[in-house]
């Protein structure tokens, strides 16, 4: 199966990252580049313990919204980030970290996180920044990705 797709990976106390980023990335689904995943598209009556493992078997890119909510997940321990790590390890998935939260030393000691650069300093969360600054990173976020897949083959 080929891998295409953006997963956003996030804690639901932390949706409101999750939307501002979805509305950067939508011009990337317009345009046919990726289509972007979140567990806010998985219908009422879906197995989404598959829908979310279908989806993790065709990821290209994983954005992870970090925050001290993200890193207490067992769910997101459990079941996204094993799945995501040995895709990175085994077939080049790239792994964005976003902290949107303060969060910085407990990020520092969570081993599993702490191996991949972040794309802001975990000392500069999202929620210390200005409107124009969040925008700016989210702007940044998405042309990178573009890029990323417009030069990565399909696998």
């Amino acid at each position: 199966m080929a891998r295409t797709k953006i997963f956003i990976s996030y804690s639901h106390k932390d949706e409101k990252w999750l939307n501002r980023l979805l509305v950067h990335l939508k011009p990337l689904e317009v345009a046919g580049i990726t289509d972007v995943w979140a567990d806010t598209k998985i219908d009422a009556g879906q197995k989404w313990r598959d829908e979310i493992k279908g989806t993790l078997a065709e990821t290209k890119v994983a954005i992870l919204l970090v925050s001290i909510d993200f890193i207490n997940s067992d769910f997101i321990a459990t079941n996204e980030l094993p799945p995501l790590l040995k895709a990175a390890k085994d077939d080049g998935v790239l792994i964005l970290q976003v902290i949107v939260g303060p969060c910085q030393k407990r990020f520092k000691k969570t081993a599993v996180l702490d191996q991949f650069q972040t794309f802001n300093d975990a000392a500069d969360p999202l929620s210390k920044m200005s409107t124009n600054e969040r925008e700016e990173l989210w702007d940044r976020l998405a042309d990178g990705i573009e890029d990323f897949l417009k030069a990565a083959p399909n696998l």
